[in-house]
């Protein structure tokens, strides 16, 4: 019996420690905010229950982060700060939690959304990088790359042609891209699609004729 209860013991110890915390780290700025293209659109979040979000603040002004609703029970408001300051808070609600910087909030705002611990899991996480859809496949000269509805994560795409070499390197965050292709060589090519919060990655293929 006893023997039995050390082993339920360890295995509640060892899920503990794989089951690990994430941090995610928010650029807060002037035009930091759910509109933004570019650096600055990485206002809008989602993380599992138990995450930590760091706003890290890297431009002139004096700026704050203050929740402003949503649908969880979460609250969090910094003290007004200036360039190389940081504020961080564990988020602990299933829910969103829309945010702003109250001395520009036209200009500084966004929205944590946070689910359950495990949803963004690997296996999951990757299944929905799955579903993201390349076409034309095969394609002369245009690529679209079109993203579920539901998917809110920033992702970096990374395009190799066969010998290995990195021809494209970009972020996108709308739900269609389309990728100029009619420069490159006619051939088989690989990209990478690898999610920004979570660094998991899935690897498609398609062809340039």
């Amino acid at each position: 019996m006893t023997k039995k209860l050390l082993f339920i013991l360890f295995a509640f110890v060892a899920l503990s420690v794989s089951a690990q915390n994430q941090t995610v780290n928010i650029d807060w700025s002037f035009g930091s905010n759910s509109n933004a293209t570019g650096p600055n659109n990485n206002a809008d979040r989602t993380i599992e229950v138990g995450d930590t979000v760091i706003w890290d603040w890297y431009s002139t002004g004096t700026h704050n982060v203050e929740r402003t609703g949503g649908t969880s029970s979460d609250n969090f408001v910094s003290g007004f700060m200036t360039t190389g300051a940081t504020f961080s808070h564990t988020f602990t609600s299933v829910g969103t939690n829309t945010y702003q910087c109250n001395p520009h909030p036209t200009s500084m705002f966004g929205v944590i959304t946070v689910v359950p611990e495990g949803t963004l899991s690997v296996p999951d996480f990757a299944t929905r990088l799955s579903a993201i859809n390349l076409y034309p496949n095969p394609a002369s000269s245009t690529l679209n790359v079109e993203i579920p509805s539901q998917f809110k994560e920033d992702l970096t795409i990374e395009v190799y042609n066969v010998l290995g070499k990195k021809v494209l390197s970009k972020t996108i965050s709308q739900l269609k891209t389309s990728l100029s292709i009619s420069n490159w060589n006619d051939g088989v090519y690989l990209i990478k699609i690898t999610s920004v919060s979570s660094g998991t990655t899935i690897t498609k293929r398609f062809v340039k004729i």
